[in-house]
């Protein structure tokens, strides 16, 4: 069963947050399932794909965890 999904972020810092996690598309999560990260203005869209919702969930949480922690990368940075 294929599976998809789009989640769109909406922030300011939508741009520094794609600059962060780039590095990590090079690296698969899973091979049945394959991620796509854009930047629109003030969104970070992502479209993840997978084979099955075992690896849809896998996908998910490991991406949705790298961008959380880039976010507060970003929001620490921003203080200084």
């Amino acid at each position: 069963m294929d599976s998809s999904s789009e989640t769109i972020i909406e922030t300011p810092d939508a741009l520094k947050l794609y600059l962060s996690v780039k590095p990590e598309l090079d690296r698969l999560v899973t091979d049945r399932s394959s991620i796509e990260i854009d930047v629109k203005d003030y969104q970070l869209i992502m479209k993840v794909t997978s084979d099955d919702l075992i690896s849809m969930r896998s996908t998910l949480n490991t991406w949705y965890r790298l961008i959380k922690v880039a976010s507060e990368m970003v929001t620490l940075t921003s203080l200084n």
